[in-house]
């Protein structure tokens, strides 16, 4: 079953604001809204809002929250600068949440809430660093020099899959039972268990922290609109564990032996219009009878386009990456912008991708 990363996103906030002309503002506010039962106050960035009021603000901690105009208690402008807390103060806040089961590990980059292991949450935490480091290097060899992330990394690392269900299932509902680590939008962070199988462990963690990241150094926008081929593609991308050393991870980039073969074996039916159906929108990887399918041809898009294509995969990125938050493309602007981004018809493109495909080996 293919990882999928719940996009926690207010999806009337969305139509809404499709709907509208929306207002994008620097400045900053305290808000205090209903939350459920609970009475919530939250100073931060105003990302956007909408004509009816709803807004959509970023907190010190990364955090964002949809505020709707009918749960709005009161709020308050000023043009003062946002501060981001530290990871020493979001891990501290978090484990005021959580509770005293929880612990806290910190690594140089990243702050952990773990309920398992100190070995276990070593172990992760060794993993983000290798990931952090590899993530920034590669960029800046491709002559993107990204930001360093501006709010603090947190995880929350469970000890085993009934933990993992106990807490992701408030946050996702029954996703959580089909996934095994995801990236929440909403509160900017990473959630994975202590899967017995470590080599399926990495592949999770890599996956999962490449999209925190990804979402947090200017490389991709929260909220915006991401075509989900170029999230999971980049995510597996670099989760590709060392086929040389099971069980750990070193390199970015190499084959991935699993979403090559899951490939194989869909380009013997792929349909003509694959690769627009996978442009166009997200359908296929939210489907669960055609996510695997669509998992296997966004990482081999993805390593078809890094290998041949790659100023203009480049490219491409950054104009994706200067989407604004709640602005979401038709699917024929998709395209456009995917064919005029590599000067190709996605007929031919599609010939030249597919050829390419057929020589790859691991």
């Amino acid at each position: 079953m293919p990882r999928l990363v719940p996009q926690i996103i207010a999806s009337s906030f969305f139509i809404m604001a499709s709907m509208m002309t929306l207002e994008l503002a620097a400045a900053v506010e305290t808000i205090r809204f209903h939350d459920g039962d609970v009475e919530r106050t939250v100073v931060g960035e105003l990302m956007v809002e909408a004509q009816n009021g709803d807004v959509m603000v970023r907190a010190d901690d990364g955090r964002i929250w949809t505020v709707e105009i009918d749960t709005l208690i009161d709020r308050k402008s000023d043009d003062v600068k946002l501060v981001p807390i530290d990871a020493d103060q979001a891990a501290q806040r978090l484990h005021d949440e959580l509770g005293d089961e929880f612990a806290i590990y910190r690594t140089q980059n990243y702050a952990i809430l773990y309920n398992g292991s100190d070995q276990h949450a070593r172990q992760v935490g060794s993993l983000f660093e290798k990931l952090y480091r590899g993530f920034f290097t590669f960029w800046k060899n491709q002559r993107w020099n990204l930001p360093e992330p501006r709010f603090p990394l947190v995880a929350v690392v469970l000890r085993d899959h009934s933990s993992f269900l106990d807490h992701a299932g408030k946050e996702i509902g029954e996703r959580a039972k089909t996934v095994i680590g995801y990236y929440n939008f909403e509160t900017n962070q990473m959630t994975t268990f202590n899967v017995p199988n470590w080599e399926r462990n990495v592949a999770t963690i890599i996956h999962e922290a490449t999209h925190q990241l990804a979402y947090n150094c200017g490389l991709q926008t929260r909220f915006a609109d991401n075509p989900m081929w170029v999230s999971e593609g980049l995510a597996t991308f670099f989760e590709t564990p060392d086929m040389k050393s099971p069980g750990t991870w070193r390199s970015i980039g190499a084959v991935n032996p699993v979403k090559l073969s899951h490939w194989r074996i869909y380009e013997r039916s792929r349909p003509a219009e694959s690769l627009a159906t996978l442009l166009a929108d997200d359908v296929r990887y939210l489907n669960t009878s055609t996510a695997t399918q669509a998992y296997a041809e966004g990482w081999a898009l993805t390593y078809f386009l890094i290998t041949t294509k790659r100023k203009e995969y480049i490219d491409y990125l950054k104009t994706l990456s200067e989407g604004k938050p709640a602005v979401v493309r038709p699917p024929r602007e998709r395209i456009k912008m995917f064919e005029d981004a590599f000067g190709m018809t996605l007929v031919d493109l599609d010939k030249a991708f597919v050829k390419f495909m057929r020589r790859v080996r691991l």
